[in-house]
């Protein structure tokens, strides 16, 4: 009654925001992408058509020395990139990882991410329209005009400084023309996706209003025998307005509110992928054996108690825990065994502003304003056995679900120009921030209260974060100097950043003052490049940026003398970075061919651990972030296109990464913790695709096959499975992707397609929840069996 009473209120809050902007949108007799420029340019596949923004101004990707992937509204469609973990396959280097299933995800590049529950900065930070948005739970990608992915370290020109990228979404914008779209599919699971926009040019290139909306269903795909639910369900709808007011010819001011609602059940790490027996060592650490020494036959409570406990238990695994691995095996990735919830209630609120003033022929100022108010409450599956073993719930305070509040405001005023040979941006970034987490958590329910099972726990804090930053970046042109060609980069940033943490009521370590913690510390670029040939440039930079540190809010502030503390250290990178870019032709057939190199150093590499005051065998409830010493990460990325006939394009990407701790010796609580490999980073991916246009009559309409493979090496959904988390490297996998489209059919605005995902049903896992040191078990997040589907869409 209480787990429904929570989930059905938030449910309930905003409903009304929703259906007025969805149904204008999904249901208007609308239809295609009204592009402005830079949308229509990326659609062409040639890097001298792409216009992208990673400098803050419109440039052509040809030209901009920076290892960048951008993707147009158009080939967004073509490639069925629709959520978050979609991109993995289009953005060579590019992780997506599920910690808890399909609503928990983390960006890494370049070897850098987030551990969930660290309290750290993102190393990949997220933008819509310039603003930095909060990265959790899935998205729904619609009425894009591009997603533009920057690899390295960020933070002289963008509002957050980040050490592995960032990754620009901008949405379609208002055009003075009339016009929209509409677009369903519906798929296997009972998938049924509706979008739509529609372009309203109110007063003649004055007032410009974009109205769009979209709705996701989805049955999911895993089945959970313990309860019957079915994992992975998605009801998703979102709506967006955008307004663009032109009073002046030297003003443009564009305006953009979007909601957001998600409910569902999560996938969570819902596989049993491995856990610990007791005695068990690796590299002679000892393994935490907790729940597999607990669950089963020969646990520490003896075997009549278990008989008891299979009594009042009939669900349960009787051979136990540690069999079980075997069993979720023979049973397959979609079918789970959880005792506890999977449900999932998000909603989000965003707001952009930017505001344009021309202040001559070569002299902009630029205000970007933004709002983020986001919640989510979620019940998450973190292991798939029939045992309780861990629960993100809390029955003694009537709690179900970890809950998330984050409220953002940011603010970021610029003055671009030229001035003779230089371009230059100078400007202040502000944002003020506040995270309100609370964590409820069951472990080891036996059923065995003389025992002292089962322990509860709680976690409820606040983090905030204020934010100031100015920063300057300028490119001078050698040309004027003589050195034709050539030009030079350079740019500085500062940041200062306060964070406060403050256990809240109803924590297990409620009580505590207020903690307060300054950090600060530069980012800066320099960079060379060189137009050897109308066709072809070369460049070199070198980088350094920071993600500050922060507060452990799961972690007791009474413990301070273990060589432990409720904060941790900021994260510092350098990089030397060079690459070429050519767009151009091939034995007189268009080509594009992009190369970067790499070489990044991080020291104080943000890291979380769950680290045991008690030593190996106990049960740690706390996630505790620290800084690992030294990581270094080089490799090569890719991405190359040729047209060797008018009806045919074939490309392809590829990422290789070689990542690694140089020093990975930290001390916890008095205990020497060892980290490596270095988790979420395959060694190597990529994808190679190709796309056939059938030679048609206009009369007819277009019809096109585009075919896509994605293939990538193992991964560790771990930082220490070398010491005390064995058994969390995911295997490789290769899917296959498929569409087939006929547009524009007989003439008519009505384009039709038949779309297919992972053709080959490949069972495959795209993350995992590491609780190796905490209880001694780790479970995996599995990733989607074979779909397909058929789309319509009009145009007008």
């Amino acid at each position: 009654m209480i787990r429904t009473s929570i989930f059905a209120a938030h449910r309930a809050r905003g409903l009304t925001g929703l259906s007025l902007l969805a149904l204008i949108a999904a249901l208007s007799p609308a239809a295609a992408l009204a592009q402005g420029s830079s949308g229509a340019a990326l659609e062409a596949g040639s890097n001298a058509d792409i216009v992208v923004t990673a400098r803050r101004r419109d440039e052509s990707l040809a030209k901009v020395p920076i290892a960048i992937t951008a993707i147009g509204a158009e080939d967004l469609v073509k490639r069925a990139i629709t959520t978050d973990a979609d991109l993995q396959r289009t953005v060579p280097g590019l992780t997506i990882r599920q910690t808890q299933g399909n609503n928990s995800l983390t960006y890494s590049l370049r070897g850098q991410s987030a551990d969930i529950f660290s309290g750290s900065p993102s190393a990949v930070v997220t933008y819509l329209n310039e603003v930095p948005i909060p990265v959790g739970g899935a998205s729904t990608f619609f009425d894009l005009q591009s997603v533009q992915a920057l690899k390295g370290p960020q933070g002289t020109l963008f509002g957050r400084n980040a050490t592995g990228g960032a990754v620009l979404f901008t949405s379609a914008q208002p055009t003075n023309d009339l016009g929209g779209y509409a677009r369903a599919r519906y798929g296997r699971f009972d998938h049924v996706e509706v979008e739509g926009a529609i372009n309203l040019p109110i007063v003649d290139d004055r007032v410009l209003l974009r109205v769009a909306g979209n709705y996701t269903h989805d049955d999911g795909f895993i089945r959970n025998l313990y309860t019957g639910d079915t994992l992975g369900q998605i009801n998703r709808g979102n709506a967006r307005a955008t307004l663009t007011l032109k009073p002046t010819d030297t003003i443009t001011s564009t305006t953009m509110l979007q909601y957001s609602k998600t409910t569902g059940t999560n996938t969570g790490a819902s596989y049993t992928y491995s856990v610990y027996a007791p005695g068990e060592t690796n590299n002679g650490n000892a393994l935490n054996a907790a729940a597999g020494g607990l669950f089963g036959p020969n646990g520490a409570f003896g075997s009549a108690f278990w008989a008891g406990y299979l009594a009042t238990h009939p669900k349960a695994y009787a051979p136990g825990l540690l069999a079980y691995v075997d069993e979720q095996r023979r049973l397959g990735p979609y079918v789970t065994n959880h005792p506890g919830g999977a449900r999932h209630y998000g909603e989000s609120w965003t707001l952009t502003n930017i505001t344009e003033i021309a202040l001559g022929d070569s002299l902009k100022l630029r205000n970007i304003f933004g709002f983020v108010d986001s919640f989510t409450l979620s019940d998450q599956p973190q292991l798939g056995a029939p045992f309780v073993t861990i629960l993100t719930e809390n029955a003694q305070r009537g709690l179900y679900g970890n809950l998330d509040k984050l409220r953002s405001y940011s603010e970021e005023i610029q003055l671009q120009g030229q001035a003779g040979a230089l371009d230059f941006i100078v400007g202040a970034y502000f944002q003020r921030q506040t995270v309100r987490s609370q964590y409820p958590q069951t472990y080891f329910d036996l059923g065995a209260p003389a025992f002292g099972t089962p322990a509860y726990a709680n976690n409820h804090f606040r983090i905030r974060n204020n934010t100031n930053a100015v920063y300057a970046q300028g490119t001078y042109d050698l040309s004027s100097i003589g050195a034709e060609g050539l030009k030079l980069t350079a740019g500085i940033r500062y940041t200062w950043e306060r964070v406060k943490g403050f256990q809240l009521r109803g924590s297990d370590n409620f009580g505590a003052p207020e903690r307060v913690r300054d950090y600060s510390d530069p980012s800066w670029e320099v960079g060379l490049q060189y137009q050897a040939t109308p066709d072809l440039l070369l460049y070199v930079k070198t980088r350094g940026s920071f993600r500050s540190g922060g507060y452990n809010g799961t972690f007791d502030p009474t413990v301070q003398n273990l060589n432990a503390s409720n904060f941790f250290g900021s994260e510092t990178t350098e990089d030397v970075e060079g690459g070429l870019k050519y767009s151009g032709r091939v034995m007189g057939r268009r080509a594009t061919l992009n190369i970067a190199v790499f070489n990044q150093w991080i020291h104080g590499v943000q890291r979380a651990e769950f680290p045991d005051p008690d030593g190996p065998g106990g049960v740690a409830s706390i996630a505790y972030t620290t800084n690992v010493p030294e990581e270094r990460v080089r490799g090569i990325e890719a991405e190359a296109m040729v047209q060797p006939a008018d009806w045919l394009r074939v490309g392809g990407q590829l990422a290789v990464t070689d990542a690694k701790f140089t020093n990975g010796t930290v001390v916890l609580f008095g205990k020497s913790y060892s980290y490596g490999p270095v988790g979420d980073t395959p060694k190597s991916s990529g994808t190679l695709w190709a796309e056939l246009s059938a030679p048609m009559d206009a009369a007819v309409g277009q019809v096109s096959l585009r075919g896509e493979v994605y293939s990538q090496t193992g991964q560790y959904f771990s930082n220490a499975a070398d010491t005390i988390a064995p058994r969390t490297r995911l295997p490789g996998y290769t899917l296959v992707n498929g569409r087939l489209s006929w547009n524009g059919i007989m003439g008519s605005p009505v384009s039709a397609a038949l779309y297919g995902e992972n053709l080959f049903d490949q069972e495959y896992f795209v993350g995992g929840m590491q609780l190796a040191s905490a209880l001694g078990h780790n479970g995996a997040v599995v990733g989607k069996p074979r779909t397909y589907g058929v789309e319509l869409s009009f145009k007008f």
